[in-house]
């Protein structure tokens, strides 16, 4: 701070030394003249016009201060050049630079800044709508605009973007973004800055977990589901077979103990085996039958006589039409 009021003090003084050099030599030079006057005109002469009192130079050098000062505020375009221009013209310069020609050269570089504060805006946003009317009503208008209705619109904004990304967010998004609204404006531009991201992050890793877990319990599911298939198949296949199997029963004709069919006290004796399947019943006895097949010990016999009175009723019907062939003869 204090080189840069050493740096205008050395700017006003430089400004000023040019005015005081060449007002003093006209003093000094109108000197003789009044001097070398008649002395009946003393009174009664005019005031000579080239004898005017120089410029206030306290008025002067307070200016080019003033001047400086604002220069070294850094100051916008339109008033950096302006005051420049002034500081190299005349005090009048200096004077009509101080009282209109700053505020004509600020409200262009407020122009400037609102111009530069809707860029890339939407038309339909509440900054483009505020700097629209701002360009169109006052200088002051443009300084509210700059000063306050800027950041309000802003926030109305960022607001309303705070919403339209929750209400296409997962779970976390969501949350956060409610947090950030009721909050404040401060936590809505950390959420649209930062929060909406780490947020985001939250939702993905939850949901390829869910993913994830989707995934093992659809294979768990179909594991299941192929064993127990292949169970239901197995068990069918046992079924097909055991329905096409045959039942085997093998006959064991009993011998007489006489080796003739029957024991001398007409006793027969036998012995039978049934089977189904890998099941097998053997049963020993006097005069049992089989059950699974029907037949007994003295069905062969059984057989065996109907075959001889067949044989035997033939050949006495051949026996009787020879008998009656030979009589008719």
């Amino acid at each position: 701070m204090k080189k840069q009021a050493r740096l205008t003090a050395f700017l006003a003084a430089a400004a000023v030394a040019p005015a005081v050099l060449f007002a003093s030599p006209a003093v000094a030079a109108e000197a003789p003249t009044a001097a070398n006057s008649a002395p009946d005109q003393g009174a009664q002469a005019q005031p000579d016009e080239s004898g005017k009192k120089p410029a206030d130079l306290s008025s002067m050098r307070e200016d080019l201060l003033a001047v400086a000062r604002m220069l070294d505020a850094n100051p916008g375009r339109a008033l950096a050049r302006e005051g420049r221009k002034a500081l190299m013209g005349t005090h009048e310069d200096l004077r009509r630079f101080l009282e209109t020609g700053q505020y004509e050269a600020r409200d262009e570089d407020n122009r400037v800044a609102i111009l530069r504060s809707i860029a890339g805006k939407s038309t339909d946003s509440s900054v483009y709508k505020a700097a629209a009317k701002a360009l169109d009503g006052t200088p002051q208008d443009r300084v509210r605009f700059l000063e306050e209705g800027l950041r309000l619109a802003t926030e109305a904004d960022n607001a309303e973007r705070a919403v339209q990304i929750s209400s296409v967010g997962g779970p976390a998004v969501r949350a956060a973004a409610r947090d950030a609204l009721r909050a404040g404006p401060e936590a809505v531009q950390h959420f649209l800055d930062v929060g909406q991201y780490e947020a985001r992050a939250k939702d993905e890793a939850a949901a390829k977990q869910a993913e994830e877990e989707k995934a093992a319990k659809d294979k768990a599911a179909k594991d299941k589901a192929a064993k127990e298939k292949a169970a239901k198949e197995k068990g069918a296949g046992h079924k097909a077979a055991e329905g096409s199997g045959k039942n085997v029963t093998p006959a064991v004709d009993a011998k007489p103990a006489n080796g003739h069919g029957s024991t001398g006290s007409g006793t027969t004796s036998g012995t039978a085996v049934t089977s189904t399947g890998s099941d097998t019943t053997s049963n020993t006895g006097t005069g049992v039958s089989l059950a699974a097949t029907g037949v007994s010990p003295a069905t062969p016999w059984a057989v065996g006589g109907a075959a001889v009175a067949v044989t035997a009723g033939a050949a006495l019907v051949i026996a009787g039409r020879r008998r009656g062939t030979a009589e008719r003869g």
